[in-house]
């Protein structure tokens, strides 16, 4: 019995041992980033809440993004889609009153052809009948900077109404293909023309798709947005919208080239006779159509950016909003977009796409602070309390303090390395346009990282990468303006990170 006993303690003791020299050795990745870090892989759809007939480019390794805005073109700019919510907006074309191009621009798109930038656009005077589709040029390098030229109306010799121009390159011939119909009736048809360059149709047109099926009529008989996308293996295949954008069952269809087919013949287009994307209302997507493709940034996956409605009824006052997902090809050479992803629910972000570890805030604490606003809770904690939903707001029921006496020190609890910061903007008013960051190790002796601007934005994480890899325990942020006559701003979270592997 005594053998036993002290076989007993000497096991233990080599079990202790054993765990004190596991404490001393390094965590590997893994355990460490489940432990000490939220990683930052994932997004929500959608990806703005705004978005109508979006279209995406990407080009010296920048993503380029449009919509309808109607009086005017702009652009957004961002390395990563989705991020798109935190690009600024570059006014890219606002035409001259009065003329036939002035009002209604509808379905922009962006393309990169012979050295230089194009818009297309649909526009008109006022009058929907009188749509036509135009184009500006630009030859900058970045097309959000250098001075857009109205190059004209692009037309085919009928010059009838027309929207939703798209550019095809095949086999050294480059065609227009756009929607069209009489004076913007029912039914509208989706054409193609041959092109000369990139502002002359140089051919009489060709209707290669006219609504037949049922789930094109829905609301009123139409084809439009017409979109290019070519297999992996070189075939050519046009996605287009079916049904009225305003009913929640308008959805995509799917036009096949035959191999070495030629475009001007109707009889070498191929039409799906299903739907190949549609509404789903679980998924919050109701009237999903007027898409585009864009490639992740390390070029290995494909990708669909389209609008739809989060709830059902339809109509012009249910917003219609951007939203990604990546997709896929059968078999037979066509794509496989799969039904819309459920709105809030997280996604992988696209690959190549920088991925975060965030430090986790548990062990975190406000230092000090200017003010904080304690009658309606609005209290200093809430920044690093891991809640978007509750705010830190400088004081302003009682003894209220203005820009740009504001600020609050957070102490992460220990020195650690950091990447850069992430702060998310409160949803309404008073949120922070620049911020100064400062950091310290010892809550005395700071140092500024500089000022940053912030995205106008409700509730979204923005990263906030500084040149060089920093150690510091102390952060301190200092608004200086912000995007409204709200003297005293309001963050909703606020942290820190390293760059993922």
């Amino acid at each position: 019995m005594k053998k036993i006993t002290i076989n007993l303690c000497y096991l233990c003791l080599l079990l202790l041992y054993a765990c004190e020299k596991n404490v001393k050795m390094q965590p590997n990745p893994e355990t460490m980033d489940m432990m000490g870090f939220i990683i930052d892989s994932t997004f929500t759809n959608p990806i703005i809440p705004r978005g109508a007939d979006p279209w995406v480019t990407h080009k010296h390794g920048f993503y380029y993004f449009t919509y309808t805005q109607g009086g005017k073109l702009v652009l957004y700019k961002t390395k990563n889609m989705s991020e798109l919510a935190l690009a600024s907006a570059h006014d890219a074309w606002i035409p001259e009153q009065g003329m036939p191009y002035s009002k209604n621009l509808w379905a922009p798109e962006l393309h990169y052809l012979d050295n230089k930038w194009y818009m297309y656009f649909a526009a008109d005077n006022g009058q929907n009948a009188n749509h036509r589709m135009y184009v500006v040029e630009n030859a900058a390098a970045d097309p959000t900077t250098g001075e857009w030229v109205l190059k004209g109306k692009v037309a085919d010799p009928s010059n009838e109404w027309a929207i939703d121009g798209t550019v095809l390159e095949y086999k050294g011939q480059r065609y227009m293909l756009w929607s069209g119909g009489n004076a913007g009736a029912a039914p509208q048809r989706i054409y193609i023309a041959k092109m000369s360059n990139p502002w002359t149709i140089s051919s009489e047109k060709v209707a290669i798709s006219s609504p037949i099926h049922p789930w094109e009529m829905n609301g009123s008989a139409i084809n439009e947005g017409p979109q290019v996308l070519i297999s992996p293996s070189g075939r050519v295949h046009v996605v287009y919208s079916a049904s009225g954008y305003w009913v929640d069952t308008y959805c995509l269809g799917l036009l096949s080239l035959n191999i070495d087919g030629d475009p001007m013949k109707p009889d070498d287009w191929v039409k799906t006779p299903q739907p190949v994307f549609s509404m789903n209302a679980e998924s919050g997507a109701y009237g999903p159509g007027h898409n585009g493709f864009f490639k992740s940034p390390d070029d290995s996956e494909d990708w669909i950016i389209y609008h739809a409605r989060s709830l059902p009824g339809g109509g012009d006052g249910n917003g219609r909003n951007a939203r990604i997902q990546q997709f896929t090809w059968n078999a037979d050479g066509t794509p496989n977009f799969g039904i819309p992803v459920k709105i809030g629910v997280p996604i992988a972000k696209p690959s190549g796409e920088p991925i975060r570890k965030v430090y986790r805030t548990d062990n975190w604490s406000i230092a000090s602070f200017s003010s904080e606003e304690t009658v309606n809770n609005r209290l200093a904690s809430k920044l690093i309390d891991n809640d978007v939903n509750s705010y830190w707001i400088t004081r302003y029921s009682s003894n209220p303090t203005n820009y740009p006496d504001h600020w609050i020190t957070v102490d992460m609890g220990e020195s650690l390395t950091v990447d850069g910061f992430m702060l998310a903007q409160k949803s309404g008013d008073r949120k922070v346009k620049e911020i100064e960051i400062l950091i310290s190790d010892d809550n005395s002796s700071w140092e500024s990282l500089g000022t940053f601007e912030l995205a106008n934005v409700n509730l979204v994480k923005q990263y906030l990468n500084i040149d060089v890899r920093r150690t510091c325990r102390y952060f301190k942020l200092v608004p200086l303006a912000g995007y409204d006559s709200q003297q005293q701003p309001g963050l909703a979270e606020a942290g820190a990170y390293i760059k993922g592997e």
